[in-house]
């Protein structure tokens, strides 16, 4: 979802993201991995769109299910679909694709000149499945795969830095601390960018 909580941006990748929202105010959007896991839980940033007509924010998932409109495979996304769309959204997607690579080249077929896009996934996280759990990513990596499939990335970051604790014989407990410094993990990695 599109509100940033806790984290700490070397860029500020949702300030980036909205100014390119408002300078192109998009009249649709894709939004992918939206069913809920928590029926409780809204995981779509549609609230953030109020001008974009119902039948124009698509929010697809790969399984049926609360807040999805539609099913579909980011790696094979409608042929009728390019440059459809006026902005990209993906939060904990990434993760679960096969070849986020062609996921991404999918993504910069289907959206327009100009459109934005914003990208969530994880640097480090446990092994989870929906339905399936194949990546984790740094930003450097996460960059060239958009950056490859020909959209302009104008910022990826890292966000909430977690600790590792490997087993004793990996890294002594007693330079976790040090250890964890010198060679810093994170839960979240982030790419916004645009279409050229």
């Amino acid at each position: 979802m599109l509100s940033p909580q806790a984290y700490a941006p070397e860029a500020d990748i949702y300030g980036i993201f909205h100014r390119n929202i408002r300078a192109s105010m998009p009249a649709s959007v894709l939004e992918v991995g939206t069913r809920r896991s928590d029926p409780t839980r809204s995981t779509h940033s549609r609230d953030a769109f109020p001008w974009v007509p119902h039948e124009d924010y698509v929010r697809l998932d790969v399984r049926d299910g609360l807040d999805v409109d539609m099913l579909g495979d980011l790696h094979a996304l409608p042929p009728e679909w390019n440059d459809r769309f006026g902005c990209f959204i993906a939060d904990a997607v990434f993760e679960h694709l096969e070849r986020p690579w062609i996921a991404a080249r999918e993504v910069a077929r289907v959206l327009k000149p100009g459109a934005p896009f914003l990208v969530v996934t994880h640097q480090c996280f446990p092994i989870h499945g929906h339905p399936n759990d194949f990546f984790r990513f740094s930003k450097e990596a996460l960059r060239l795969i958009f950056e490859d499939a020909g959209l302009v990335v104008d910022a990826a970051e890292y966000g909430d830095q977690c600790m590792i604790v490997p087993p004793e014989h990996i890294v002594p407990y007693e330079m976790l601390e040090d250890w964890n410094r010198t060679y810093p993990s994170y839960v979240m990695v982030r790419v916004t960018g645009r279409k050229p």
